[in-house]
């Protein structure tokens, strides 16, 4: 099969725990080659028929459901075949803007090798490989206890993705609390975080099919693995994200009731300033009312009677808004 640009759509990294790690060309790769201390991972970066056939071919792998590969929609799972197992993924990128992004992932896992095939980079795969880069002792792990690692990394996006919620609802019940929100304001925010909290746990709950499946007793028969302690950590990791993520829901809900209870306190402080003006209208209605009775008094010949009951009646308000106050009805 002819390699065109392969290099720019492939990366072949080989952990030997006896040596340095490296990366190697495409064309290097020879899993008959390998030995026990040795893993060799393939990352493709395009979802690509004609590029995972290339990965598949020189690998020397049959029957991998290419078609199956393809379909990015699908739900998280897991296949057996006969010399390696496939799963599939959905980890989490978010963006600066506070959008959510799916990355679905493709992993073909046999001994001693692991395949990764998704579109553009992977942000956990590069923390990963920095991390990792040089001397290490992963070439040690067998590819099962390898994608152990890598699965932590990817409910780790879910922890951020998180993160980011949890500190856009501090923020938001600071301007809650400081300030008079617009009503369709306050609702579009509103929206954009339920649909976040909806899109994790809606991309991320399906996934338990294929972290239960890697702790089933059957499921390490068939590959070998001594893993089975790594896996039963991963559960528990990925029980520790559900929660979160359900807590996540609560969370964002306390925002409306945090913004209810703001509403309704600032309606009863206007609702008490209305009242109290409406009593200070009343007070100041009778005061009219009773020198507008028709009854003769020295005070109706006086030329300044006007301002006389002017000023009263503005003294009478003073003086109601100064006891309003030392009450703390207003």
């Amino acid at each position: 099969m002819k390699v065109l640009n392969i290099e720019k759509k492939i990366k072949v990294y080989l952990y030997d725990a006896k040596g340095t790690d490296e990366e190697l060309a495409f064309e290097a790769i020879n899993l008959k080659k390998l030995d026990e201390k040795q893993l060799l991972w393939v990352d493709v970066f395009e979802r690509a028929g004609e590029t995972i056939e290339q990965t598949i071919s020189v690998l020397g792998l049959k029957n991998v459901p290419v078609k199956s590969i393809l379909n990015v929609s699908e739900r998280p799972k897991i296949e057996r075949f006969d010399d390696f197992f496939r799963f599939f993924i959905v980890s989490v990128r978010t963006f600066e803007d506070h959008r959510l992004h799916r990355v679905p992932i493709d992993f073909l896992v046999g001994k001693n090798f692991v395949v990764t095939i998704h579109d553009g980079d992977v942000d956990y795969f590069e923390e990963f490989r920095e991390r990792e880069k040089g001397e290490t002792n992963i070439g040690e792990l067998d590819a099962e206890s390898f994608i152990a690692a890598l699965l932590n990394l990817h409910i780790v996006t879910y922890f951020r993705a998180l993160e980011e919620i949890e500190t856009t609802v501090d923020k938001f019940d600071e301007k809650v609390l400081k300030k008079d929100l617009e009503t369709d304001k306050f609702l579009a925010e509103m929206v954009g975080l339920r649909t976040n909290v909806s899109k994790l746990r809606r991309w991320f709950l399906p996934h338990r099919d294929v972290f239960y499946a890697f702790s089933r007793p059957d499921f390490q028969q068939i590959s070998e693995s001594d893993s089975a302690e790594q896996f039963k950590m991963l559960n528990q990791h990925f029980e520790s994200a559900v929660d979160s993520i359900e807590d996540s829901r609560e969370t964002v809900l306390s925002i409306f009731d945090l913004y209810a209870t703001k509403t309704t306190h600032l309606t009863n402080v206007f609702i008490k300033r209305l009242t109290f003006l409406t009593v200070i209208v009343g007070a100041l209605s009778v005061v009219a009312g009773s020198l507008g009775m028709n009854f003769k008094v020295d005070f109706f010949e006086s030329s300044s009677g006007f301002w006389i009951t002017i000023t009263g009646m503005v003294l009478m308000a003073i003086g109601l808004t100064i006891f309003a106050k030392f009450k703390s009805w207003i």
